[in-house]
């Protein structure tokens, strides 16, 4: 940088009051449709999943989740029951998260959204720290609001709490230290990293990869940190979670890149050392589609300007998560809106500090800067009107041709009915309740999913019925008319239901608003059987 540059960019001072409102903004307002997708029923199977583990764990049973179970090689792929003690750890090894067990155990459910914002919010000032060092205030200002208005951003702030929270936090934190030559700083914050989840080494690797490429001064500790990253992901994969659970290979592993790799049970390195064996076949995976990809990469960049698609140090900070994203199949793979976008957060924001470090003279250009705000402008629109996660669905409609709007109202109508379901439920009984439902239940020990059992395995692998299963068939009647997913569902759950109360094994005790909870029908509780509802008073059942 010239001296003349150089001079423009001012020493840090007080934070200016156009980043505090930022931060602010994004704080309460994602922190307040947090609230109202718990309250609403918009908040379904990862926030109850993720609940249950943590309130485990602070029971002193960490990891352990039978709605986890739920989604195992075993019960998905073998058919099995799933079981009251499966362990977590089996498909994510998220150590770090499991920090959040005791104040999980202190302020229950309202313990996972609030760290959920805090986190990204507390990274997107870390961002600003690091552009203000580097680059005129108005400037670095610019980026933190790239930031906060950034779908990649907004969306996985707005949707059930996820263990990838804190990649952007702790990627910045390692982008910094490798900047400022913090060795302990980086020594603590790489170690966090890893303890993320078994793939967050993939973002480490890459930090390490630009180090070593783009920082003469930081290439041994580059080295160190993909070396590093590497043997984890090894170790984590190809050891520690295996002795737990085969679903990475069995499940994970197959669904990702079963289309490049015939036989997965080899596990991450198998899947690698396939990959390098077929360039051809992985090019082609990397563009195909090109459209989507194309869009995939538009829409990340469109808040920055694009300038990630120019940045050398973006391209080295995203590798391999880009890698992954790119190869990866299924319908997240590509969503510019779901968590696993966070990983490539670090780079693409850090790589465009860099850049505009180096071409600082554009920042004059009063065209640059009022094709940054429409850049922005657009970027939002395009994601409140996507509606993601059907968190917005109290002003935005869930379709607009035929119009489908579940008005705040009638939301709050649904959370009163199913509040009053839920009461009939005690603490310690087990559960097998249907999606929306699940958050409310989350804090016990059995909790499986409805309509798919109401079976599970109690300790000590003996097949058990549940206590108690809670559905809501009505949640889906608004949705049900235009969305075949919500159609089927409520079907599925109105015949199950039907099958459990004529075969006698359940009694029906509850029907109002379009909830319905059955109660087994056990010899403790046949002297109560004239509490019961005739099932054909309930219209939820037809």
């Amino acid at each position: 940088m010239s001296e003349s540059t150089a001079s423009a960019v001012p020493s840090q001072g007080p934070m200016p009051g156009g980043v505090k409102a930022l931060a602010a903004g994004f704080f309460l307002v994602c922190l307040a449709i947090q609230i109202w997708r718990l309250e609403s029923l918009s908040a379904t199977y990862d926030q109850a999943l993720f609940l249950q583990e943590l309130w485990s764990t602070a029971q002193g049973r960490p990891f352990e989740s039978s709605l986890s179970s739920v989604l195992s090689a075993a019960v998905k792929v073998g058919g099995e029951l799933p079981s009251v003690a499966y362990l977590h750890l089996g498909q994510h090894a998220n150590f770090l998260t499991l920090l959040i067990a005791p104040l999980v155990a202190l302020i229950g459910s309202w313990a996972l959204p609030l760290v959920q914002v805090v986190v990204l919010t507390a990274a997107g000032l870390v961002l600003w720290r690091i552009a203000v060092r580097r680059l005129p205030a108005s400037l670095a200002i610019r980026l933190t609001a790239a930031y906060y208005l950034s779908g990649a951003v907004i969306g996985p702030a707005l949707e059930n709490f996820h263990d990838l929270i804190w990649l952007p936090l702790l990627g910045f934190l390692v982008v910094e230290a490798l900047l400022e030559q913090r060795r302990r700083q980086l020594v603590l914050v790489a170690v966090m990293l890893l303890l993320v989840r078994e793939d967050s080494g993939l973002v480490l690797f890459s930090l390490g990869l630009w180090a070593l490429v783009r920082q003469p001064g930081a290439r041994w500790s580059g080295v160190g940190l993909m070396a590093a990253s590497f043997l984890w992901v090894l170790l984590v994969t190809g050891w520690i979670q295996p002795a737990v659970d085969s679903s990475l290979s069995d499940r994970f592993l197959q669904e990702k890149f079963g289309h490049l790799v015939d036989d997965v049970s080899g596990g991450t390195l198998s899947v690698l050392l396939a990959m390098l064996r077929h360039p051809l076949a992985l090019l082609q995976a990397i563009v195909s589609p090109p459209a989507a990809t194309l869009g995939f990469l538009l829409a990340l960049s469109l808040p920055l300007l694009l300038i990630p698609l120019l940045s050398v140090d973006s391209a080295l900070l995203v590798a391999a998560p880009l890698l992954i994203a790119l190869v990866s199949q299924g319908r997240s793979a590509l969503s510019v809106t779901l968590r696993y976008v966070l990983a490539l957060v670090p780079g693409l924001y850090l790589g465009s500090v860099l850049w505009w470090q180096r071409h600082l003279s554009l920042w004059s250009k009063r065209w640059i800067r009022r094709c940054w705000v429409g850049a922005l402008g657009l970027g939002l629109t395009l994601t409140l009107l996507a509606n993601p996660h059907r968190s917005l669905s109290a002003l935005v409609p869930d379709s607009f041709s035929p119009w489908v709007h579940v008005s705040p109202a009638a939301m709050l109508e649904r959370r009163a009915a199913l509040r009053e379901a839920v009461a009939l439920i005690p603490d310690q009984a087990s559960v097998s309740a249907d999606t929306p439902v699940l958050p409310s239940l989350a804090q016990r020990e059995v909790l499986i999913r409805f309509p798919k059992s109401i079976q599970y395995l109690d300790r000590s692998d003996e097949p058990q019925s549940v206590d108690w299963v809670v559905a809501f068939p009505g949640h889906y009647g608004p949705l049900a008319p235009v969305f075949e997913l919500e159609r089927n569902q409520q079907r599925l759950i109105r015949r199950k239901l039907t099958r459990l109360v004529e075969s006698g094994d359940y009694r029906l005790v509850h029907c109002r608003a379009g909830t319905v909870v059955l109660q087994r029908a056990s010899a403790e509780i046949a002297a109560s059987a004239e509490m019961a509802i005739e099932p054909r008073s309930c219209s939820s059942l037809n």
